[in-house]
């Protein structure tokens, strides 16, 4: 069913035009008309700078090898999450090297199909492993989703350590979306059991429960706890995004560690919608 969805979108963006595209999935998603020339609402300037010609300069930022030298700069390599090795193609043979358990992904792409986590290498079609990463790290994403940048130069598929909390769980990621204006601003959006049953809580840089949802469909946790570790990792958030007017670092705290996540710098592609839909004006003018 996704690939005669992928199908019909992509023949509607053909037909209409990648502007009018994006003007009609708005509406139909958010429920209100895409002001492109004046953006102002949060979910607008996301779709604004999908269509600026200088959103290609993020590629470097978004490509999961490339941003570890960014990381490793600016706030240290020892909050990367342990990189076991890379290949631009795979082959079954040179899973023989690798430990049984690991995350594989590609260097391209948002997530998705394009990262597994493997808790038992001797129980995976390695076959099939093989060849569906060799096809992910060809895909060009980013002409799918209008977000350019991502369809990088020289994708990598990464192996990468797995890394569980003490219960050996998948943790909860922290992703801090940093507003750098006159007066910085931060959310912190914590998603939990993303692989099992997503919910999605956000909180104020001070801790606070926020009275808006972005994905009303992800349940909320309103009695998390944040973990002491959430200053340093905010810290080391704002470091990493000094340099951008809005962008969405994410982060895990893992048994007392701080590992770096990802990039990110359109949001859901800004297709998902905030609840109340005020706050979708009010996150707007903090950008």
């Amino acid at each position: 069913m996704s690939v005669f969805n992928d199908m019909i979108r992509d023949c509607i963006r053909i037909i209409i035009g990648k502007r009018n595209y994006i003007k009609l999935r708005f509406f139909i998603t958010h429920r209100y008309f895409c002001n492109l020339k004046n953006p102002k609402t949060w979910n607008e300037k996301i779709q604004s700078r999908k269509l600026s010609s200088k959103s290609i300069d993020y590629a470097k930022f978004v490509d999961k090898y490339t941003v570890r030298e960014y990381v490793g700069t600016k706030i240290g390599s020892e909050y990367l999450i342990p990189l076991i090795a890379k290949f631009e193609k795979i082959q079954v043979s040179d899973f023989a090297s690798l430990p049984n358990q690991f995350v594989i992904k590609t260097s391209n792409g948002g997530g998705g199909k394009n990262v597994k986590i493997i808790y038992d290498k001797k129980s995976e079609d390695l076959a099939k492993l093989t060849k569906d990463f060799n096809k992910y790290v060809t895909n060009k994403i980013g002409h799918k989703i209008d977000e350019y940048f991502y369809d990088i130069e020289k994708p990598q598929i990464l192996i990468e350590e797995l890394m569980l909390d003490d219960f050996g769980n998948i943790p909860c990621d922290y992703k801090f979306h940093i507003f750098n204006s006159a007066e910085s601003r931060v959310i912190i959006q914590i998603d939990q059991g993303r692989f099992t049953n997503h919910r999605r809580s956000l909180y104020s840089e001070n801790g606070e429960i926020l009275p808006f949802n972005i994905q009303p469909k992800y349940g909320s946790v309103n009695d998390y706890t944040l973990p002491a570790s959430i200053i340093p990792m905010l810290n080391k958030a704002k470091k990493l995004a000094e340099d951008f007017d809005y962008v969405r670092i994410d982060m895990y705290s893992i048994n007392g560690n701080i590992y770096f996540g990802e990039m990110t710098f359109c949001h859901g592609s800004g297709w998902e919608p905030v609840s109340p839909k005020c706050y979708d004006k009010i996150l707007g003018s903090y950008w």
